[in-house]
């Protein structure tokens, strides 16, 4: 005999399975946004003189993956805020290189 996913679990219907996840997903999200969240916010600091091909190869001497993609981000939006941004990441996480 072939059950669904849900009758496995009295109670608990193939559509609840998802919404349940979603749930546990957004709880667990909330946590860990409370539990690394600085205390006060901090000032934003314009990017300088650097153009964003700077911006990129400090990235990239940087080393961090994470670092990269998000400068990379950065260079597709191309605004300012986006590069201040990319620099404050390279500033909050250790060098690969």
């Amino acid at each position: 005999m072939r059950r669904s996913p849900g009758s496995l679990v009295p109670g608990l219907c193939p559509s609840a399975v998802p919404l349940r996840g979603v749930r546990t997903g957004g709880a667990a999200s909330a946590a860990v946004t409370a539990m690394y969240a600085p205390a006060a916010s901090v000032a934003y600091t314009p990017p300088g003189t650097f153009t964003p091909e700077e911006v990129f190869e400090r990235a990239l001497a940087h080393g961090d993956e994470h670092v990269i993609k998000l400068t990379d981000t950065a260079l597709d939006l191309g605004d300012e805020p986006a590069l201040a941004a990319a620099l404050r990441s390279m500033d909050l996480s250790f060098p690969l290189r």
